[in-house]
């Protein structure tokens, strides 16, 4: 099968993964959805940009909140909302004339606010204000299908850009055509992929943006022309007007800019022309932050005086060892609001092999463009623990992990490294290749089939094999009525886009194993050399 049909059937693998997780997915089950939501809303009703202190919901957000089932996190922080456990002890007529509830929201509340603070209202616009013009334009239907459909448009556009923007660092970064489809392939798999993407938010646009991000900053450090520099400036701008976590790449390109360069001379030129697309483009959306609130970031613990010298003193009371451990599993797994964790053992295989790809990249000769892409990873990996200590400051809990959908930002380029690992050391590169692919495919089909669906359909038993075909053989039609009445697609539809993901995933690891084991049989005559091998010497 040629390369080019292995690409489409990943562009589908991506289209149908996006669709299926948006309808699978009950009303503001993503990760903070509602009030990402309601930022989308005030755009779209010409209401102008949020002022964090005293943004409020609408009061047809509020109303969908309180009638809406929710995880038992969410109802730590809003007691009102009821539990995914009390709804489905209901009998159906009153889970029927709940979700009635939810459609018959009248129209003209969306126009009318709430008591409810919206605390994600700091954020910057841009992802925001593509958002609002669908929701503008859907007025006028209920509030259920219009969430699907940004929903899917957010999740089919991220999803997109992300793929490209792979494409592209696998190109930068000349990982092999069979590498380069496992990376994609993963990147894809990643459950925390599409629960970051497939929700109305910000991140379907951050995420990619920040791969591409790095993509432009490879091309800086090549060849650092004004226009590159000139380039990657403009997509961080982007980028900072999406979120501000992308305040940690700014010094990586700035000391890009600041580098390279074939003399003083240009290397001034290139760092004001950086610095200039950066403040022409960016600095009005931070100078309005601080005006407004007196810091940068504009976010509430910034807000509430935790600075980088509070969070300096309290950074060696974290316990790191467990935090990292924890953040690594979390970032490839997290069950939505309802926070649940996969199995323990799997997500440990998971992180195991790895990190040996990741040893047999280490034990390899790194060229220019692999060190962008570790100073890249280094600079984030620093945001995500000054996270990790902000939530400590505000918990006080030293098991305080940051925000799971944060690392996505580093999964693309973690994958790329690991997969040329790989590709360097054939022999054992091969077996890890071939098993990270199959362990990333195994991981969504049970996240669909043993997982979500089970979860919100209500099991709560246990979900071991026989459990679950026992749930599916004798309860079918049980579970498809309480699909039915929380998910935002019809159960029957997701059954079928769940069977096609699966046969998709077989497919794909079929064809991506056979295209490791070809590659590395052009590279028989091959011998590494130990310890460190020419960058040259590659896999396909």
């Amino acid at each position: 099968m040629t390369t080019s049909t292995v690409r489409r059937l990943l562009l589908a693998y991506a289209a149908l993964n996006a669709v299926l997780y948006s309808m699978l997915l009950p009303l503001w089950e993503g990760f903070d959805e509602p009030f990402h939501f309601g930022y989308v809303q005030q755009l779209a009703n010409g209401q102008g940009l949020p002022d964090a202190r005293s943004a409020r919901l609408s009061r047809e957000v509020w109303q969908a909140i309180l009638r809406a089932p929710a995880s038992d996190p969410v109802k730590a922080n809003l007691p009102d909302v009821v539990t995914y456990a009390e709804y489905f002890s209901w009998p159906s007529e009153r889970r029927s004339a709940a979700q009635r509830g939810l459609r018959d929201i009248p129209r003209d509340y969306r126009w009318q606010l709430s008591n409810a603070g919206n605390y994600e209202a700091h954020h910057a616009p841009l992802a925001y204000i593509l958002l609002a013009v669908p929701e503008r334009l859907l007025a006028g239907i209920p509030l259920p299908p219009r969430v699907l459909v940004l929903r899917i448009i957010a999740a089919l556009a991220g999803s997109f850009l992300l793929f490209t923007a792979t494409v592209a660092l696998c190109s930068e970064l000349s990982i092999g055509e069979a590498q380069r489809n496992v990376v994609l392939f993963c990147v894809l798999s990643s459950q925390m992929t599409w629960a970051t993407l497939a929700h109305v938010a910000n991140d379907w646009l951050a995420v990619p943006l920040a791969v591409w991000t790095l993509v432009f900053m490879i091309r800086a450090a090549s060849s650092p022309t004004p226009a590159n520099l000139a380039s990657a400036s403009l997509i961080l701008s982007a980028g900072l007007l999406t979120k501000a976590y992308f305040l940690a790449l700014v010094p990586v390109l700035s000391g890009i800019s600041a580098i390279r360069g074939s003399s003083r001379e240009r290397k001034l030129r290139g760092f004001v022309t950086h610095l200039a697309v950066i403040a022409i483009c960016a600095g009005p959306w931070y100078v309005r932050n601080y005006r407004l609130y007196h810091v940068v970031t504009g976010m509430q613990e910034s807000r509430a005086g935790v600075g980088p010298f509070k969070v300096l003193g309290a950074a060696f009371a974290l316990n790191w060892p467990s935090v990292v451990a924890t953040s690594i599993r979390a970032a490839l797994w997290t069950a939505n609001n309802t926070l649940r964790s996969f199995s323990l053992v799997t997500m440990n295989l998971v992180v195991a092999v790895c990190a040996a790809a990741f040893l047999l990249w280490i034990f390899s000769r790194h060229t220019l463009r692999e060190w962008v892409v570790v100073a890249y990873c280094a600079a984030f990996a620093l945001a995500i623990a000054y996270a990790a200590v902000v939530v400590y400051v505000g918990t006080g809990n030293p098991l305080s992990t940051p925000s799971a959908w944060y690392a996505q930002v580093l999964v693309a380029p973690t994958l790329s490294l690991l997969l040329l690992g790989t590709a360097r050391w054939p022999r054992i590169g091969k077996v890890l290749a071939i098993s990270i692919a199959l362990l990333f495919g195994y991981v969504l089909a049970v996240t669909y089939v043993f997982k979500l669906i089970p979860l919100y359909a209500g099991y709560q038993g246990r979900g071991s094999l026989r459990d679950i075909a026992a749930l599916y053989l004798s309860r079918f039609h049980i579970l498809s009525a309480n699909l039915n009445s929380v998910a935002l697609g019809p159960a029957p539809l997701i059954f079928a886009m769940t069977f096609g993901v699966i046969l998709l995933i077989l497919a794909l690891e079929a064809l991506l194993v056979r295209g490791i084991l070809a590659s590395c049989a052009r590279s028989s005559s091959y011998s590494a050399p130990a310890p460190r091998p020419s960058s040259s010497a590659r896999c396909y």
